[in-house]
This record gives structure tokens, C-alpha cells and sequence, in this order.
């Protein structure tokens, strides 16, 4: 008994040990990627080479304080590691001169690419680059877009797939986002899937495919993939739930609507309808139990390796495999990483606990990719099987299978709170019910039949899965048609979200841990703690970078107004869904208070049904005419309307707002352009600081205005007009503002141009402060301080892979 006791205290130390290394590990790469300057490639390579060393010999004698010298020997190996791979990704870029030239190049196409009815996008592999002195990225992300203007179409969208080998002249720009506050980073994303440089096909007499295959292994697996999802297309005709199908079974989340997706994320079950863990383990449940009753029936094979061991082999295998036709997402990685490392352990008669196995998988995916720390999935995936753990293992007693359901599926929801609301500022409160329900219809119902499918291609089963999948729509339509089915609420400071997290572990520890509910108290600041708000009487001005186009938002103390709404993209997609809801919901403003469209133009009024569909908003002003779609949705949502006319003015928290322009007689003129009727509104702070919000004005609204109120226009913040357009920002109208800080709302190297450098010299004759949302990123000022301090959100972001464009560096773009 003593010597059993003795080996289980070995065996729980050495599962202490190796699991410390790892996290210690992972803490290291999770470390680099907070950098915002990489160290140089030398000393790195040195360090990585002197780690590796020196952890390999303490190994091998261990002692106690080896240990801990071991453990930093882990940690610097794993930082170095982590910042040599950065190293070599970041220094293949293309460089800031070649941005916006034509370059001729040869290459595959990398993945399956996304049609939709504008445009075919595709990750392209680069093999050769024709053009002289020219370096182009390996890989890079590829566009062929149809013309803005519909008549000016010519020809359809071409048929491409993957595989194919394709000659191009394109032109790129180097990975560069939108950059808002809590904003979602695109450079990033770009990093992590190895995209450096994003660009348009050019279609010229050079364009020409050279091979219909170029027969690489990745080629064969994306064609296949291409393959089901055309037959699945095909199968399922125009049913609505067709992309979720497709997604479950090869992985390709691009085919469900973002429709769909709002609905699967505000009822929290959207992790079911992508490739998760869940159906790569049951996957391989499946295959393990056919493996085993198969292998068990031959004498001969058992003779060689028993039955178990070898359905553990097989399914491991297996679930890598259909992890690869999937695309090998994280959540997917880390089931096959966790099965792998079990096959293993089977295989070895070594017995591993839970934890060590889920940290070998963690130490797995952060070797094959250092970025996957900035994946929102890979949070996610192991939080939540950390939580299943964490409530199952070394309890003591014994539970029903129901009380363990509910236990896990507490702990799941509980222990993704903080997560959720770092990264979403939201929680489905309706989400305990959406998965009790969906956990098994999707689990095992419809994942069977549609993979079911893959082997034996009978449409009915596919048919059965999408009544399944229209019947939990329905449901989940229902769920959050209540009011409070989804908590929204700002960005919680990071050390509220760590303390959150480290409440919730002890609110749910074991039975006999005294004092289990201080853990909910640790949990308050996650709610509790707000972003702070101007003063009374003071207000703030944030010029949101949406791209081409405006949108800004100005705070006072209580209340909220938003001034245009930035661009419409696609039908379904709209700066106002993406960039600016996120916005107002992470910045603390739960309710719109005045919404400003300034005119018709897409680039200003494109977003604005998002913000009336997803945000409660108190009242609409706008210079478009009452026929207008906004307008009309707006009043079905019994939002009061307003045409905006010179002289109206109101009050929020001591803050004046003045509207200056259009005046009443302007919509009698139906030749008028829309952009000489943009709303140009005021705000005037208590102690006598302005800000001007001018629309898209242009020469003929701009003198105007001088004309009628130039004393008015005086203003230290100023909107430049028409985002520097040539049309606009004449000198007589500069000098009636007379500011001290100009905010461009422009689109990183955008086709039109702007701003332009005859306008921007303009400013810099008078000294006055030129800021730029395609340079700086989202721009903050505030009247509390006098707008001496600017808030440049590409300032904020501290990383290594964030573009900064040099100020010196105007080149006018072709």
C-alpha cells in the first residue's frame, strides 16, 4: 500500500511538472505576440540555441533547483521560438513602394475560393514574380472583383478553383485594417493565416491559366473539399440552411449567411455549427467502435496489437484526417492533438491524466502555429474543455448522468462569461436552453446524416438534416425574440476579465472549499467597472476608421450621437454592423441618441439600418428626402424623424449642438448634389471648445456658409469636407474655421484618392494638425483636456505586425 501510494505521489508530481513546462511555454509565446517590436533575428537565433541546450541538461539531472531553472530554460526556448517564427513571417512583406503597381505574377490558388455575386476571393500561392525587382509574399490574398458601377460589367465572374495555376497582373497593398477600439483586427488574422499582402486580379491579355492542377497534396485535399461542397450545393438547391450543412461537414464557415450567424451567436450555439472538437471526438468514437469490433474478431490481429489499442491508433488517424478535409481549425486540432497524444499513451501502457494530455495538445497547436494564441477559438476550445475538466475529474462521489449534464453545461456557460465579454461584450442569456436543445439534435442527429452522406451520397439524408436544422432555427428565432435573451454591455479592463476568470474557478470548486460564493463577488468588476465618460459639459469626438467613408461619434457625459454610419459592402455586410455597433456596445453606449446621417451618399449612409436594427436609437436627422429606405425603416421601428435645417439646436449635459447647414430653401432645389445638402452640425462645449462635423460639403455649401455665418464656423475641431476631396476645403472656408486639428475619415489607399495632397497642403500652410484615420487608425479628442491629447488607436495597439505609415511618406496614390 505504501509503495502504491508512493508511485500515485510520483505519478501526480511528474503530471505537475510536465504540465507547469507547458504552461510555461505557452505563457512565453502568449508573450511575444504582445510585442510591439520584435527582437532582432541574431540574438534571437543565439537565445533559441542556448535554451535548447541548457533545458536539455538539467533534464537530465534533476534536482529541485534545476527545476526551476529548467522551467526558465522552457520559457526563453519557447519565446524564442515564438519570436524567430514572427521574425521570419514579418520579413516577408512587400514593401511600402510597390503597394497600389502593377506586378505580374504565377501561382496557385490556395483554398477553395469564395463567390459571391460581386466578386471571387481566394488565398493565392506566389511561385514566381516577373516583374524585375519586385518581391511579392508567398502567400497572399487574392480578389477578382466586378466593377462598382453595374453597367460597366462586361463579363461574369470566372469559374476558379483550387489547384489551379493561374499567370496575373495584380495590385496589392501590405496587410493593413480597420483599427477601432475593441475592434476586430484583421492584421492579425492576416498574420495568423500567413497572408502578407492582400490585392485585385487585374484582367488583361496577360491573365492566363497555365494548369488545371498543379498537383500538390494540399491541391488534391482543397479540390475535394470543393467538390463535396459544389455536390452539397447541388443536393441541397436553394434551401436557407444549406451553408450550415456545408459548414459541418467540411468546415467552410464562409457558406453560412451572416445572417445566420447573428442567430447562432446571440443563442450561444454557434460552436456547434462550425468543425468543433465535439464532432471530431464523435467522429472518432465512431470509427474506435467499428475499429474495435472488427479487430477483436481476428485471433490473429489481436495476437499482434490488442483490439483497444488499436481502435485508440485508428481513430487518432482517422479524426486527423477528417480534421485535414475540415481545415483544421483549432478546436479541431486540439481533439486531434488530445486523441493523438491518448492513442500514444495507450500505446506506450503509460497512464496520462486528463490535464497533461490537454496541455500536450495546447503545446502541439503552439508549436505548428505561434498564432494561434490570437485566435478567439483557440480561447475558447480549451477554456472550455479546462471547465468540463475542472467540474469532472477528482470528485469525490458519485452523480447521476443527468446531474453531470447539467453540471458541465453550467460550468461551460459560466466559465465563457468572461471570455465572452472580453471579446464580444455579449452573453445569450437564452443560451443554456439553445443548448440543451441543440447539443444533441446537432450532435447526434445531423452531424450523422451529413456525414453519413459523405460515405453513402443520398440526398434524403441531407434532406432529413435540414428539416432538422430549419426546426432549431425556428426554435432559436423564438428564443431570442424575447426581450433580454442577449446581455450586451461594454468592454471589460483586462484585469476585471483574469479576476472573473479566477471567480468563476473557485465559484465552482469542489463541494467541501469553504467560502465558494466570494468567487461571485470576484466577478463584479467584470460588470461594475465602465469606461470613462467626459465630464459634464465637456464632450469627446471619435472619428471611427471604417474605411472610405465617415462615421463618427460624439459623447457627452449621458448621452450619445452618432454622425454617419460609414459604407455599405455587400447586402448583408455594412460598416455599421461590423465596426460601429461593436463600437458603442465595447465603449459603454447602449443606446443611440441622435443619429445623424448627413446625406444619401453610400459611403456615409450605408450602415445606418444596422444601427437603427441593432441598436436602440431615440431619434433620426438626416437631409435625405421622406422616400427615402432609411427613413421609412426608421419609422416602422417608431423612430421620430427629422429633416435637418439650419438653425435647429439642442442641449445634452451642458454641450450645445447647432446645425448650420442645409437651410430650409436647399430641398427645394432638386438639381442640388446630394453632398452640398450633407448636415453640417456644431457641438460646443460648456468652456467654449467646438468641434465641426461637415459631411461631404463642397466649394459652392463651403462659401455659403462663409457668406451666412462665418463667426459661427470658428471651430478648434474640424471634419475636413468630402475626406480632402479636390471639390472641397477652399481657403475661405479653412480660414472661417480656423482649427487646430483637422480629422481626415479616409480608406487606406482608396481609388478615389483622397485626400489629396493640394488640399492637405492647404492645412499644413496654416499649421494646423492633420489626423487620418487610414494612418492613425480611429482618432479620440476631447474637450476635458482642451483636444491636446490624441488618442491614435494604431498608437494603442502595441504589436509587432500593426501597419504604421511613415508621415513622411505622401506619395500621391495612382
Amino acid at each position: 500500500m505504501f509503495r502504491e501510494l508512493r508511485e500515485r505521489s510520483r505519478k501526480t508530481f511528474y503530471n505537475w511538472y510536465v504540465e507547469s513546462h507547458i504552461v510555461g511555454a505557452a505563457a512565453a509565446v502568449f508573450a511575444v505576440q504582445q510585442l510591439s517590436i520584435l527582437p532582432p533575428h541574431s540574438p534571437t537565433l543565439i537565445g533559441l540555441l542556448v535554451s535548447a541546450l541548457g533545458a536539455f541538461a538539467l533534464f537530465l539531472r534533476e534536482t529541485p533547483p534545476r527545476r526551476i531553472l529548467t522551467l526558465f530554460f522552457v520559457f526563453a526556448l519557447a519565446a524564442s521560438y515564438a519570436a524567430l517564427r514572427a521574425d521570419l513571417r514579418m520579413g516577408d512583406e512587400l514593401a511600402r513602394e510597390h503597394e497600389g503597381r502593377d506586378i505580374e505574377i504565377v501561382g496557385v490558388i490556395d483554398e477553395m475560393p469564395q463567390r459571391n455575386e460581386r466578386s471571387v476571393r481566394f488565398a493565392f500561392r506566389v511561385e514566381a514574380v516577373l516583374t524585375p525587382s519586385v518581391h511579392v509574399p508567398q502567400r497572399i490574398s487574392l480578389g477578382w472583383y466586378q466593377p462598382p458601377v453595374r453597367e460597366l460589367v462586361r463579363d461574369p465572374l470566372p469559374e476558379l478553383h483550387a489547384g489551379e495555376r493561374w499567370r496575373w497582373t495584380v495590385r496589392l497593398k501590405r496587410p493593413h485594417g480597420n483599427a477601432n477600439p475593441a475592434g476586430f483586427d484583421a492584421e492579425a488574422w492576416m498574420l495568423e493565416r500567413n497572408l502578407r499582402a492582400s490585392g485585385s486580379i487585374q484582367v488583361d491579355e496577360f491573365s492566363k491559366r497555365l494548369d488545371a492542377n498543379a498537383g500538390r497534396l494540399s491541391d488534391h485535399l482543397e479540390r475535394l473539399r470543393e467538390s463535396i461542397r459544389d455536390r452539397m450545393r447541388q443536393a441541397l438547391a436553394e434551401k436557407p440552411y444549406a451553408g450550415v450543412l456545408i459548414a459541418l461537414a467540411i468546415g467552410d464557415q464562409a457558406a453560412i449567411s451572416n445572417a445566420d450567424w447573428s442567430l447562432f451567436n446571440a443563442t450561444a450555439v454557434s460552436h456547434l455549427l462550425s468543425i468543433s472538437g465535439a464532432h471530431v471526438t464523435l467522429f472518432a468514437a465512431w470509427i474506435a467502435f467499428v475499429t474495435f469490433a472488427m479487430w477483436r474478431r481476428s485471433p490473429l490481429l489481436c495476437a499482434r496489437l490488442p483490439a483497444h489499442k488499436a481502435a485508440a491508433v485508428v481513430a487518432a488517424v482517422v479524426a486527423l484526417l477528417y480534421a485535414a478535409l475540415t481545415g483544421f481549425a483549432v478546436p479541431a486540432q486540439r481533439t486531434c492533438y488530445m486523441l493523438v497524444v491518448a492513442a500514444l499513451s495507450l500505446l506506450l501502457s503509460r497512464s496520462l491524466s486528463p490535464w497533461l494530455v490537454l496541455s500536450w495538445s495546447a503545446l502541439a497547436v503552439l508549436v505548428i502555429d505561434p498564432w494561434a494564441v490570437l485566435a478567439v477559438g483557440f480561447w475558447f476550445s480549451f477554456a472550455a474543455v479546462a471547465m468540463l475538466m475542472y467540474v469532472t475529474q477528482n470528485r469525490i462521489g458519485r452523480e447521476t448522468a443527468m446531474r453531470v449534464a447539467v453540471k458541465t453545461q453550467i460550468a461551460v456557460t459560466l466559465g465563457l462569461v468572461p471570455l465572452s465579454l472580453a471579446f464580444f461584450q455579449q452573453v445569450s442569456l437564452v443560451g443554456p436552453i439553445a443548448n440543451a436543445i441543440a447539443i444533441p439534435l446537432i450532435s447526434f442527429l445531423v452531424i450523422p446524416l451529413t456525414l453519413l452522406w459523405l460515405v453513402l451520397p443520398i440526398d434524403a439524408l441531407l434532406s432529413v438534416a435540414h428539416v432538422l436544422i430549419d426546426g432549431l432555427a425556428s426554435l432559436l428565432k423564438w428564443l431570442v425574440s424575447f426581450n433580454g435573451a442577449m446581455w450586451s454591455q461594454h468592454s471589460p479592463p483586462w484585469w476585471a476579465v483574469a479576476l472573473a476568470i479566477a471567480g468563476v474557478v473557485w465559484l465552482l470548486a469542489p463541494r467541501l472549499v469553504k467560502y465558494r460564493w466570494v468567487g461571485a463577488l470576484w466577478c463584479l468588476p467584470l460588470f461594475t467597472v465602465t469606461p470613462p465618460t467626459p465630464e459634464p459639459g465637456e464632450f469627446s469626438v471619435t472619428a471611427l476608421d471604417i474605411g472610405q467613408g465617415t462615421a463618427v461619434v460624439v459623447r457627452t457625459a449621458s448621452k450619445t450621437m452618432v454622425y454617419d454610419t460609414g459604407p455599405r459592402w455587400a447586402d448583408d455586410t455594412d460598416a455599421g454592423l461590423r465596426l460601429i455597433v461593436p463600437y458603442l456596445r465595447a465603449s459603454g453606449s447602449a443606446r443611440v441618441d441622435g443619429l445623424v446621417v448627413s446625406h444619401l451618399d453610400l459611403d456615409h449612409s450605408g450602415g445606418a439600418k444596422s444601427i437603427l436594427a441593432n441598436t436602440p436609437t431615440t431619434w433620426l436627422l438626416t437631409s435625405m428626402f421622406a422616400e427615402a429606405d432609411i427613413i421609412a425603416d426608421a419609422r416602422r421601428r417608431n423612430i421620430a424623424t427629422y429633416a435637418c435645417q439650419a438653425g435647429q439646436r439642442w442641449t445634452w449635459d451642458g454641450v450645445e449642438f447647432e446645425v448650420l447647414h442645409p437651410d430650409a430653401t436647399s430641398y427645394l432645389n432638386a438639381k442640388l448634389k446630394t453632398n452640398d445638402r450633407s448636415c453640417v452640425i456644431k457641438v460646443k462645449s460648456a468652456r467654449g471648445q467646438s468641434a465641426l462635423l461637415t459631411g461631404d460639403i463642397e466649394r459652392t455649401s463651403e462659401l455659403t456658409l462663409v457668406d451666412r455665418s462665418s463667426v459661427a464656423l470658428r471651430a478648434d475641431v474640424l471634419l475636413v469636407p468630402h475626406h480632402g476631396s479636390l471639390t472641397s476645403s477652399v481657403d475661405e472656408f479653412i480660414d472661417a474655421v480656423s482649427p487646430r486639428v483637422a480629422l481626415i475619415n479616409a480608406g487606406y489607399r482608396n481609388r478615389f484618392g483622397h485626400p489629396r495632397e493640394e488640399v492637405l497642403s492647404r492645412y499644413e500652410a496654416r499649421n494646423i494638425a492633420l489626423l487620418r484615420t487610414d494612418w492613425h487608425g480611429a482618432i479620440t479628442i476631447s474637450s476635458n483636456d482642451q483636444f491636446r491629447h490624441v488618442r491614435q488607436e494604431r498608437n494603442e495597439r502595441r504589436r509587432y505586425w500593426v501597419d504604421r505609415v511613415d508621415p513622411a511618406d505622401k506619395r500621391p496614390i495612382e
